[in-house]
């Protein structure tokens, strides 16, 4: 799609004539209406007015595919973030809530046959995510390989809404995981010195992570910035990279947990590797991008 396109579509998403375009960039009607029909093109002092007035880059506006269709753009994207937040977080914590079920079972025997079926209740977790994950992955990836810019879709109001929301769920999954630990100790207090303390943190650190990944991804679909930019081929690279790593790392979490619980026998501590592993893969995410992508 050429610029002349993109210029018509951006005004008929903002509700902008021609006139008023003209009197923000200081030129003539006829000047935009020269841009518009393709017979003519703006300096390039002007299109980054333009890019200004409108809240898009130089490469969206120059060579991306801007839709007039705003509700229809707004509705898929909305759709597809709204559902891939709710799956996704789903998803962790079924993983969570295998190992909060396996430390459950695990306080009243630590029998070989009460320590498969923990082991069986972790997997079953996996299993559960796994398609989560996949599934709504893909059809992210498959919405950005055809809409690799998107204009600015949400109005201010609904962009605070949306931080506003962020901060109160964000808010109520800390006080949840909090309370838990608060709940822990007192446990620990009256001398229960089996999993029970430690699987009654998981059950509230589930809920809360679930609330916490789901406000965060929310937060961040209406972020059009950020997903303008992660669709750039330096970011690509760059995640890709972050992937693999993270990737060996979790794989690498999962074999120290089975090894620590079968050859040592400590299942009531041995969880706590996946907690580290999601934290390193989140400084390196973080040093990673911080360092390559400018």
């Amino acid at each position: 799609m050429s610029l002349s396109e993109n210029l018509q579509n951006l005004r008929k998403i903002k509700k902008m004539s021609q006139e008023e375009l003209a009197e923000q960039l200081n030129v003539s009607r006829q000047a935009v209406s020269k841009w518009e029909s393709g017979n003519g093109y703006p300096e390039t002092e002007k299109i980054i007015s333009i890019c200004e007035i409108f809240d898009c880059s130089m490469d969206q506006l120059v060579k991306g595919k801007i839709s007039s269709d705003i509700k229809s753009e707004k509705s898929n994207y909305d759709l597809i973030m709204t559902k891939a937040a709710k799956g996704i977080s789903l998803g962790v914590a079924a993983i969570l809530l295998g190992v909060s079920i396996m430390l459950t079972i695990l306080g009243f025997t630590s029998s070989e046959q009460s320590v498969l079926i923990g082991v069986i209740a972790v997997l079953i977790g996996v299993v559960c995510a796994i398609p989560l994950f996949i599934t709504h992955g893909t059809k992210i990836e498959n919405f950005k390989k055809k809409n690799p810019k998107i204009a600015n879709i949400y109005s201010e109001d609904e962009v605070e809404q949306g931080n506003s929301k962020y901060t109160k769920y964000l808010a109520i999954g800390i006080s949840t995981i909090l309370l838990g630990v608060v709940i822990m100790m007192l446990l620990l207090g009256l001398k229960i010195e089996n999993t029970f303390p430690v699987a009654t943190l998981m059950y509230f650190v589930t809920i809360g992570v679930f609330v916490i990944t789901y406000s965060g991804m929310m937060k961040d679909k209406f972020d059009i910035e950020k997903y303008n930019n992660e669709n750039t081929e330096e970011y690509k690279k760059v995640d890709n990279k972050i992937g693999r790593i993270c990737g060996v790392i979790m794989l690498t979490a999962t074999i120290i947990f089975l090894v620590l619980g079968f050859v040592l026998k400590i299942w009531y501590i041995n969880w706590i590797v996946y907690p580290i592993g999601g934290i390193l893969c989140g400084i390196i995410a973080t040093i990673f991008k911080k360092e390559n992508i400018k």
